[in-house]
């Protein structure tokens, strides 16, 4: 066969992007939470870009176009709901973190002492104690023995400060600079997402078949993130500040037990199909009534049963009630659905309570629309779900 320059240049061509794409993956790897954080704030804050895209301007503005008005839309929605969104989000996990260490015993103050004390016993000795042999300490004196133990216990409290000092300070700067990222491809995604993608599909999709694809996902994650998971959080954030709320006034025999983390977990729970986060606060307030029966303090249960009517109105119904009208998608099976928000933070840490969805539907949606067009050659535009095979009896 005769050797084709061009073919060989086109070839050389594809390897050298093959290459760009595998060098971009290994770099957009290391920003993994990054960009999963980014992908649900986008979703996230589409509605509101869009609400506001769709305001009646002044006829001043009807005479001639305005400039950047996707922008300043997509600023808008970013300054005005998403930062504040995730400042409360923020301190609703700085609130829950100390909880979670009360509860599990893990990282507590005592646990710390603990196992300084039991590293201590292990016969390590702090900074300049550790290069003086043991018959030198033998043989100091009182006064020049205590001048070492100063100069040990000083040199150790400065070594922790710098450490914490410049730990702190990596920590801030690495966050600072992951919460720009999210923030910078949130904005770009609102304001040239579509182009983009509109941009691929047109380059790529001779068939038809991806645009049917992106339009399925498009709607299934905007249905996922933004109705399940917003819900979740929004929940989560009001519970915390309700139970909190609640303890402050009520008697101490129905208090709740680490109010922020029950909270936390009334928004995990509305993720779970069917029953919700009634799983976890009907619970807390069966534990409320007991404790006020054995204290012999019955007049508190007047105190559970507001918390009921509390709970129900403010954190079960109202964000239901409010987010629930976008929550539009039916194509993913709820089953399937609650073992991705299970089984996605334990495969990948907490941002797989995002990643775990986004991965289902991206899953789910190539066996239902790419798979029949591999096999068959077609494109078959009639959306199908698990749900259209359940069999009833008539």
């Amino acid at each position: 066969m005769e050797y084709s320059t061009d073919l060989g240049r086109r070839a050389l061509l594809a390897l050298a992007g093959v290459v760009l794409l595998i060098m971009v993956g290994l770099v957009l790897s290391q920003f993994l939470p990054t960009l999963v954080f980014t992908v649900f704030l986008y979703y996230a804050s589409r509605p509101i870009y869009r609400r506001l895209g769709k305001l009646p301007l002044p006829e001043s503005f009807l005479k001639r176009p305005v400039p950047y008005q996707k922008q300043i839309h997509a600023a808008a929605t970013i300054f005005f709901f998403l930062l504040p969104f995730v400042v409360l989000v923020s301190y609703t996990v700085f609130l829950v973190i100390p909880e979670l260490q009360a509860f599990f015993g893990e990282g507590g103050l005592a646990s710390t002492y603990l196992s300084q004390f039991q590293a201590l016993q292990g016969g390590s000795l702090p900074g300049p104690l550790a290069d003086i042999g043991l018959s030198e300490l033998l043989t100091m004196g009182p006064a020049e023995l205590i001048d070492v133990l100063q100069n040990a216990t000083v040199q150790s409290w400065l070594g922790r400060v710098s450490d914490t000092l410049f730990g702190s300070l990596s920590l801030l700067t690495s966050l600072l600079l992951r919460v720009f990222i999210m923030l910078a491809g949130t904005y770009y995604l609102l304001t040239d997402g579509p182009r983009l993608v509109g941009w691929f599909l047109d380059t790529f999709d001779g068939s038809g078949i991806l645009r049917e694809f992106a339009a399925v996902v498009d709607d299934e994650l905007s249905s996922i993130l933004f109705g399940n998971i917003l819900n979740a959080l929004v929940t989560g954030v009001i519970g915390i500040f309700v139970f909190t709320l609640y303890n402050l006034i009520a008697p101490g025999s129905v208090q709740i037990p680490f109010a922020p983390l029950v909270g936390a977990l009334t928004g995990i729970g509305s993720l779970i199909p069917v029953v919700g986060m009634k799983i976890v606060y009907l619970p807390v307030a069966a534990l409320l009534a007991v404790s006020a029966i054995v204290t012999g303090q019955t007049a508190a249960l007047a105190w559970v049963a507001l918390f009921l009517v509390v709970t129900l109105v403010v954190v079960d119904t109202i964000p239901d009630f409010l987010i629930r009208p976008y929550v539009s998608g039916d194509l993913t099976h709820v089953g399937l659905l609650m073992f991705a928000y299970i089984l996605g933070p334990i495969a990948f840490g907490f941002y797989g309570i995002f990643l775990g969805p986004i991965l289902l539907v991206l899953i789910a949606q190539f066996f239902y629309i790419i798979v029949p067009y591999i096999i068959t050659g077609s494109v078959d535009t009639t959306q199908t779900s698990l749900s259209d095979y359940d069999s009833t009896e008539s």
